[in-house]
């Protein structure tokens, strides 16, 4: 990677690093809103001087978890069949995020600017991929959450 893509990756952004619009709305309430969220999140966390970036990012964790926990209650009430492979997903992330919320601490700020690019492209596949399905089992079941 180039220099200047390194300072651009790495650096704080002075502009959204990810848009909510219909290509993520999964018609679940729930998890349309806990979506919206986590885009507010990753938009402040790209956004935050170095000085917010642990608030923001302990903030985004808990934010992470509960949105993951919410999700993997689902799935276990409604033995959902894709749990597995989702769930290891999620596990995936909140692990990069504990990890780059250390380096931080740690003075590496610009892994949090990196973190809250990576993950609003993340964000977006899982959505309209993972989540959909979740979604459209509950849908095609019938469940009642």
């Amino acid at each position: 990677m180039s220099e200047q893509m390194m300072a651009q990756v790495t650096a704080r952004v002075t502009k959204d690093v990810m848009h909510w619009d219909d290509e993520m709305v999964l018609g679940n309430a729930t998890l349309d809103g806990t979506h919206q969220e986590f885009v507010d999140l990753l938009n402040r966390l790209a956004k935050a001087p170095e000085a917010d970036l642990l608030p923001i990012l302990d903030e985004a964790i808990v934010h992470t978890q509960a949105h993951f926990d919410l999700e993997e209650g689902w799935m276990a009430r409604l033995n959902f069949p894709a749990a597995g492979c989702h769930i290891g997903e999620h596990a995936q992330v909140i692990g990069v995020m504990r990890m780059v919320r250390e380096r931080v601490a740690a003075g590496e700020t610009h892994f949090a600017y990196v973190l809250a690019t990576e993950l609003s492209a993340w964000l977006r596949i899982h959505a309209t991929t993972m989540d959909y399905a979740l979604t459209y089992f509950i849908e095609s079941t019938g469940a009642k959450l």
